[in-house]
């Protein structure tokens, strides 16, 4: 194993079977990251637990995926399908954008120190 050290930012990578892992020296992003996972997960459940009793099973994956899901909304509806699936679709992509920002961010915002 071969360990490259930067001065730069202080992470350290390592190749584990031709692949680069990087060590960081923070695990916040990745908590914060989970955390909302678990919260989104939680409410497609939620939706599809509850998809024939309530008409609005479907508002907390809408809160869990904003702002993208006011973006999308036009988007879904100049497709002109009105499908469950397309929209969860939608959904699940706004969901991994907001995670993949709140990663991003907690990631900065902590190498910075």
């Amino acid at each position: 194993m071969d360990l490259i050290s930067t001065s730069s930012d202080q992470c350290l990578s390592k190749k584990v079977k031709g692949y680069i892992v990087f060590k960081s020296q923070s695990k916040v992003p990745i908590i914060i990251t989970s955390i909302y996972g678990v919260i989104s997960l939680m409410a497609f459940v939620l939706m599809f637990a509850t998809i024939d009793t309530e008409s609005l099973s479907g508002i907390f994956v809408v809160l869990v995926a904003m702002p993208w899901s006011i973006y999308f909304s036009p988007l879904i509806e100049s497709i002109g399908i009105d499908s469950m699936i397309i929209k969860t679709l939608f959904m699940v992509v706004g969901v991994m954008i907001n995670a993949f920002l709140i990663y991003s961010f907690f990631s900065f915002i902590t190498r910075r120190k």
